[in-house]
């Protein structure tokens, strides 16, 4: 378990620096092929400054890491609770038949 917000990123961008240097591409590559500024990439590498989403969003693109981005957040599936599961299934109600002498009967 993380041991706060500090090492979560830490982790992130030690993992992201990983993923660059596998492919054998300098911070100045890097920054270039996601369309920043090379100071900017270097602050956001080194933990320093910030960063928008869609840059963010940039830098996994070229990194080919976007779908894991959106793998982050699981999707909430519901999960019944006690009072459901013992509510009686609900059924559709019956049609009612005209009565002999009501204006709708035939």
């Amino acid at each position: 378990m993380l041991q706060s917000d500090r090492e979560a990123v830490r982790l992130f961008l030690d993992g992201l620096r990983q993923h660059r240097l596998k492919q054998n591409w300098s911070q100045v590559e890097m920054a270039r092929r996601a369309g920043l500024s090379r100071p900017a990439y270097q602050n956001f590498e080194n933990g320093y400054g910030n960063i928008t989403l869609r840059n963010l969003l940039k830098i996994l693109g070229v990194l080919g890491l976007t779908e894991r981005f959106a793998q982050m957040i699981p999707p909430i599936t519901e999960e019944p609770t006690l009072a459901a599961l013992s509510k009686p299934v609900r059924q559709r109600a019956r049609r009612r038949r005209p009565t002999v002498g009501s204006p709708t009967a035939k």
